[in-house]
């Protein structure tokens, strides 16, 4: 009896224990309820975040019908690791940034004046990336300039762009510089609506200095003056000059070089014949009475160009171009930068039966050369 009635009375006892713990249970739950609700991260109406970290592992992004957040696939121990050009920085922001583009590839291939090739590194990034390239012509110190990507000359505000838009990896070429000037070049990269990450490495390229040399001589001559001897002009008989008078240009301006001829008397003219002068004109010398001009025979090069001869000058046999006090083109380099670009030509002349005898029939010549830059 002793033992039964002791065993009821525990039972007893742990049930009343059992009943304080509920009764607790619901009060505390009744207070959370009752208590207003302090809310720190990210939450939809189902759902709210508030942490960002989740130790040494986690997602980058995870998401579901009611919710979506971004984190973190760690935490470091330093506020930030850096160096030069590259920093890892902890936390969600910079796990938004885009990858910091490396340094690009900035050259003067063929002696450019006044621009430069540039090839930009991705990063790695997505293809949703957008790029921006900046100049300078003193390390960044100040005055920076922007690559405009509709006519790739320099402006002031930063021009976003994909990286297909720059051309990939084949790049493009930046116009408008200053010759003889270094210039200093560095990318960086944004993501969507996020802010911009940090500029990458620097890279520099130089441009060269304007050049244009022009020369002159005849076949027999080396140094003015010159002088070209046609001989005794019979009539009805085609006569070449003696010499030819052979051009050369070097230049390095965009659109190349060009030769011009003119004269002063727009023909063969004497002055003990009463001024009579034997006329110069575009014609085949054996079709017509009389007549005069010039043939272009030859051109080369070392490099760039070609060196080429423009009409009315590039005939053959017994035709000729006109010489008159126009300036017409004899020989350019065909809109390209050219080394010793080399034209040569020849003076024709024939007298009709009519044309008075004289012995000072002359003409004076010039030849200039301009640079197209």
């Amino acid at each position: 009896m002793f033992k039964k009635f002791k065993t009821k009375n525990l039972m007893k006892t742990k049930n009343l224990k059992l009943k304080i713990v509920l009764i607790v249970l619901v009060s505390l739950i009744l207070n959370l309820k009752s208590a207003p609700p302090a809310l720190a991260g990210p939450k939809s109406s189902s759902f709210e975040l508030k942490e960002y970290g989740f130790g040494a592992g986690g997602v980058a992004t995870s998401s579901s019908n009611n919710y979506m957040f971004q984190g973190i696939a760690g935490e470091i121990e330093t506020a930030s690791l850096s160096s030069t050009n590259f920093q890892l920085g902890p936390g969600l922001t910079y796990t938004l940034q885009p990858n910091t583009p490396g340094t690009p590839n900035f050259s003067n291939p063929s002696n450019y004046y006044s621009k430069l090739k540039i090839i930009i590194d991705n990063g790695g990034n997505s293809t949703d990336t957008t790029f921006a390239i900046q100049i300078s012509t003193n390390n960044f110190v100040s005055n920076f300039k922007y690559v405009q990507s509709a006519d790739h000359t320099l402006g002031v505000n930063p021009d976003w762009q994909t990286y297909s838009t720059w051309n990939s990896g084949t790049g493009i070429t930046i116009i408008g510089l200053n010759p003889g000037t270094t210039y200093y070049a560095r990318v960086a990269a944004k993501r969507g609506t996020y802010q911009q990450g940090r500029y990458g490495g620097i890279a520099t390229a130089a441009t060269v200095n304007s050049s244009f040399t022009f020369n002159i001589q005849t076949s027999t001559q080396a140094s003015p003056p010159y002088t070209i001897g046609i001989g005794v002009v019979n009539a009805g008989q085609v006569t070449t000059s003696w010499q030819s008078v052979n051009t050369s240009i070097s230049t390095n301006a965009n659109n190349g070089g060009t030769i011009y001829l003119y004269d002063a008397n727009s023909g063969l003219k004497s002055t003990t014949a009463g001024n009579y002068t034997i006329a110069s004109a575009s014609n085949d010398l054996n079709s017509i009475l009389e007549g005069y001009g010039a043939q272009g025979t030859t051109v080369s090069q070392s490099s760039g160009g070609p060196m080429r001869i423009l009409s009315p000058y590039n005939v053959s046999a017994n035709s000729v171009g006109v010489l008159d006090n126009l300036k017409r083109p004899f020989a350019d380099s065909t809109s390209t930068p050219i080394t010793n670009g080399q034209a040569s030509f020849q003076l024709k002349a024939k007298a009709s039966t009519t044309t008075p005898s004289a012995n000072d029939y002359a003409d004076t010549l010039t030849v200039i050369a301009s640079g197209s830059f």
